[in-house]
């Protein structure tokens, strides 16, 4: 089971909403020292966390596995993606 597992929905085309998080990620992934790798709509990444965050056509999901050392901010990290997101799709 995902150490984190998040949803969120958005009105937009799936084109609009991946605009739309694309800047999200690229400061979060930065901030958390994460590599990712876009395929289509899905972003890949992996660092000191491992996972996903796939655009849908009413949905932006994300799911991600912790590394030990992590797991201990496991809440500030969740609650600044939740943020991110939110205010990307807002």
């Amino acid at each position: 089971m995902a150490d984190i597992q998040l949803k969120r929905g958005h009105p937009y085309s799936r084109d609009e909403a991946k605009r739309r998080i694309e800047p999200a990620i690229n400061k979060t992934a930065k901030s958390f020292g994460l590599g990712f790798q876009w395929d289509g709509y899905v972003c890949n990444f992996e660092g000191p966390a491992r996972g996903y965050i796939a655009v849908k056509d009413d949905t932006v999901e994300m799911t991600a596995n912790l590394g030990f050392a992590v797991k201990l901010l496991k809440s500030t990290i969740e609650r600044t993606i939740r943020e991110e997101l939110d205010q990307a799709l807002a």
